[in-house]
């Protein structure tokens, strides 16, 4: 009996000692907080939502014996990855080295974090900033509200946005960059393409390489360009500027204003440049599919279907067929002034100007003459500048009757008719009945005043009017032809005709062909080029113009882009500053706080300065204010209420003041110490009695064996 009851108290004893133990590795505080593996520490308490039992867990139960060095304070969170930390309400860490700071958030990627509320972060080393963002790229990043960053090395900034795309960004409200290295910035933007970027409001970028800037733009073609408001790039290499125009020829641009009708993505469009390396200037444009190298620099032009290299200058301008050059059209004919002397041969394609035509340039006189029978020991027509019937003299009449076979014994001859004051006729057959009229060759005939007729049968009625060729005729007044089978009838004035069976159908008019039969004018010199010139330019100055207009432009977006681009990174900076402004909690004897932060993003940074003021332990009012900027200087600031309202729902508050909390804090923490003291005292007391124990049992074993 007494054997039973020594065996007894010694069981006890060890029953005492086990129960008064404590592990040095692990800290548990709170009801419902476990300290599941070695290295954590779990403070809080748990939640029970009267079904399920939440606790405070830092480690994993699974392997207790396990270092984690994982941390777990508030309620109900959860860091379960080695190393990681969970902070607030019902949060989750259980990636390595991840945490979760707030309420209800996730942080399940090895090295990821999760801050705000319900955010979740599965991708590694990704971060989720605010309400609802979702990181679940590789290094991805989603911050602010409702975000989605699923791509690798993907940033989603502001409200709603998704960058699913690998390294794309989507910053701003709604905004979709779901291709690799895709931007969409601004508001309802969608960057589909591979490297594309959309900028603004609701543009697209579907094609590799594009980008659409501004409002409703869409760009569909690889490496297209669409800036302004509702215009569509869907040709490769393509690019439409201004607003409403439609681009779907490779290589080809719009640039100016065109017309739209119908929904926002479901346009119908009016003007459209449908050619092949082609490019529109100007208003209301449009170049037909089937077409290729054609250029138009004017307003309401329109190229069709066949027509290739040709250039419309001027507004309401038409062309015809390929290889044109055309500077008005049918009634709205223009001249082209101050054109440089053309080179005249029977082989030369340049334009002449109207005092080459005037002056008779590049005539073979000589081979007149030879025609003629004149000059070597006959007339001279090179030393007389005019010749008719009030100066010629015997011997010139004498020697004209020789060469021409008529006259006194001439026979076989025909003669010809000068009945005109002023007249001349050389050759055979020719008629001349105009004043101060000439006509030279064969049954030429003349009777407009101050007109000639040099060939063949040509017929020259009108006043001021010249035919050089044959089977001209000349109805209307101060006409020119220079040519054969050309016609012009009255009523037509001031016009030219140049080559073989070239038409005129209107005044004031410069023809070098006909409908069926078109020439180029080549080798024009630079006109020039201003408000009010009326010059012909040449293919040279209309090509620089374009390349002008394209680098000034690129120039202007790439200063654009890059004062965008400024204005983030100090946005950034700004608000990384402002961000650093944290006022310690409530103390009452100490209202009052001043803050100060550094922010930095990219290569800005910026300082902040900051103060704040507890009216109580229910009502502070906080504001701040950043700096930033090299050459000018960049603010942001704010000011803030916060205010503690209600009691909550299922959880029980004490409305104590803070300083109260403060100083039974203070006053356990004395208590938790003389307690400690009290344990190491009872620890050696215990030592002492499991000495005094163990003697005990040695003198019982001893008694027992004895007996």
């Amino acid at each position: 009996m007494k054997k039973r009851n020594l065996q007894l108290l010694v069981l006890g004893l060890f029953l005492v000692l086990a129960q008064n133990s404590i592990a040095a590795n692990k800290v548990q505080e709170g009801n419902g907080s476990e300290a599941a593996s070695d290295e954590t520490v779990a403070v809080g308490l748990s939640y029970t939502d009267g079904v399920n039992v939440y606790k405070n867990i830092a480690g994993n139960p699974a392997e207790s014996g396990e270092k984690y060095y994982a941390t777990a304070i508030g309620i109900a969170n959860k860091a379960s990855g080695k190393e990681s930390s969970a902070f607030g309400y019902k949060n989750t860490a259980s990636g390595y080295w991840s945490s979760a700071f707030g309420f209800s958030n996730k942080a399940i990627g090895e090295g990821s974090s999760a801050f705000g509320r319900w955010n979740e972060v599965s991708g590694e080393d990704s971060s989720a900033f605010g309400y609802k963002n979702t990181a679940s790229g590789y290094w991805s990043s989603a911050s602010g509200h409702i975000n989605k960053a699923s791509g690798k090395d993907s940033s989603a900034f502001g409200s709603g946005n998704t960058a699913s795309g690998e390294a794309s960004s989507a910053f701003g409200f709604d905004n979709r960059a779901s291709e690799s290295r895709a931007s969409a910035f601004g508001f309802n933007n969608k960057a589909s393409g591979f490297m594309s970027s959309a900028f603004g409001y609701k543009n697209t970028a579907i094609g590799g390489g594009s980008s659409a800037f501004g409002h409703w733009n869409i760009t569909k073609g690889i490496n297209s360009s669409a800036f302004g408001f509702t215009n569509e790039a869907s040709g490769v290499y393509s690019s439409a500027f201004g607003s409403e125009y439609k681009v779907t020829g490779n290589y080809s641009g719009a640039f100016g204003v065109g017309k739209a009708t119908g929904a926002p993505g479901n346009y119908s469009y009016d003007y459209v440049n449908e050619g092949k390396n082609s490019y529109m200037f100007g208003n209301y444009n449009k170049i037909a599919a089937g077409t290729q190298n054609n250029f138009i620099l004017g307003n309401n032009v329109s190229i069709a279907n066949g027509i290739s290299n040709s250039v419309v200058l001027g507004n309401g301008s038409t062309v015809s067929s390929s290889n044109e050059v055309s500077v008005g059209s049918k009634g709205k004919e223009r001249k082209i002034t101050n054109v440089g002397d053309g080179v005249v041969s029977n082989t030369s394609t340049d334009a002449v100007n109207g005092r080459q035509l005037f002056s008779g340039d590049g005539i073979d006189t000589a081979a007149w003459k030879a025609k003629l029978g004149v000059g070597s020991g006959g007339v001279d027509l090179t030393a007389y500048s005019k010749r008719d019937a009030s100066n010629l003299t015997a011997t010139d009449i004498s020697a004209w009757r020789t060469k021409l076979g008529v006259g006194a014994g001439g026979g076989g001859g025909v003669v010809n008719t000068a009945t005109g004051i002023g007249s001349t006729g050389l050759g055979i057959d020719n008629t001349v009945t105009g004043e101060y009229s000439t006509a030279v060759g064969y049954k030429n005939k003349v009777s407009g005043n101050h007109s000639g007729a040099f060939g063949d049968p040509n017929v020259v009625t009108g006043d001021g009017s010249y035919a050089f060729g044959n089977d001209n005729t000349i109805k209307g007044d101060n006409n020119f032809v220079l040519g054969n089978n050309v016609t012009i009838d009255a009523g037509i004035q001031n016009s030219v005709a140049l080559g073989n069976g070239s038409t005129v159908s209107s005044s004031n008019e410069v023809s070098v062909g006909s409908a069926t039969q078109k020439r180029k004018i080549t080798n024009i010199a630079d006109g020039e080029v201003s408000a009010t010139s009326t010059d012909a330019v040449n293919g040279r100055q209309l090509y620089n113009a374009m390349q002008n207009s394209n680098n000034t432009f690129k120039n202007e977006v790439n200063e654009k882009i890059d004062n965008v681009k400024n204005e983030v990174r100090n946005v950034g900076s700004l608000s990384a500053a402002l961000a650093g402004l944290h006022p310690m909690q409530y103390d009452p004897k100490a209202p009052t706080q001043v803050m100060a932060a550094l922010g930095h993003y990219k290569n800005k940074q910026a300082v902040a300065i900051g103060a704040s003021y507890y009216f109580n332990d229910r009502f502070m009012m906080s504001t701040g204010i950043a700096l930033s900027g090299e050459k000018r200087t960049e603010t942001m600031a704010n000011v803030g209420f916060t205010v503690k309202l209600g009691k909550g729902s299922g959880v029980a508050y004490n409305e104590t003041p803070q300083y109260v909390v403060q100083n039974e804090v203070k006053r356990l923490t004395v208590e938790n110490q003389e307690l400690k003291e009290k344990v190491n005292a009872q620890g050696a007391e215990n030592k002492d009695l499991k000495e005094r124990v163990q003697k005990l049992e040695e003198k019982l074993n001893k008694l027992l064996t004895t007996k």
